[in-house]
């Protein structure tokens, strides 16, 4: 086993987020690159997470239009495919939990949908859940690589645009850090875990909270130094 296993494992996972529509010869390069990786056992930790996050970064404005389009298109035939999978029983009580409040993503956490249903129901509904998204996934995926692919080149367009305005900001917070000695760590600290955030492991980045450390960073500099 590679000494640095986990990464090589956290780069199998970033790869595996590549949704269908994903450029297919891109990803057999990608899990050429880790196949190669694993071999080599002389890769440092560096290289496998630099790796990752290029990769990250290459695939991130294809999951986010991925999820864009589930969240604006699919989750009403999630919600449809949920409840025709139910039993009238159980498919009353839900339609009764929805009503009070609840919603489809509390299914598989506490609160009432603890106390609101049996063993038996819950256990149905979460095998509904996991149907009917998988169901959804799979009409995303065929959408985004048949006929209709239009749909989703315009919203990948949009988010690769966003992928270098991101990328700038990130720059940007990283220049500040050869302007001060005392918060230099601090600030390329900051910079690394946005940086990974282009893998969806972790905490995704996002522009307001790279603006927000930049804005930070900008005033504390001008403040103290």
């Amino acid at each position: 086993m590679h000494k640095y296993q986990y990464s090589l494992d956290l780069l199998r996972q970033v790869i595996a987020k590549a949704p269908r529509f994903f450029p297919s010869g891109r990803r057999t390069d990608m899990e050429d690159a880790l196949a190669a990786l694993e071999r080599d056992h002389g890769a440092s930790r560096e290289t496998i997470e630099e790796t990752a996050i290029a990769f990250g970064k290459e695939i991130w404005p294809y999951r986010k239009a991925f999820w864009h389009i589930h969240d604006t298109d699919g989750r009403h035939d999630e919600t449809e495919y949920l409840e025709a999978a139910l039993s009238p029983t159980t498919l009353e009580k839900y339609r009764a939990f929805v009503k009070k409040g609840g919603s489809i993503k509390d299914v598989r956490h506490g609160g009432d949908f603890e106390s609101g249903f049996t063993p038996e129901e819950k256990q149905e509904l979460v095998l509904a859940k996991l149907s009917a998204h998988d169901k959804v996934v799979e009409g995303i995926e065929s959408l985004c690589s048949g006929e209709h692919k239009q749909v989703c080149e315009d919203a990948l367009k949009g988010y690769k645009e966003e992928v270098k305005r991101i990328d700038g900001m990130i720059a940007e917070l990283g220049s500040y850090a050869e302007k001060s000695e005392k918060w230099r760590d601090e600030i390329l600290d900051k910079v690394k875990v946005f940086s990974e955030g282009w893998s969806g492991i972790e905490r995704e980045v996002t522009a307001e909270d790279v603006k927000g450390e930049i804005d930070y960073y900008q005033g504390v500099i001008d403040l103290f130094e």
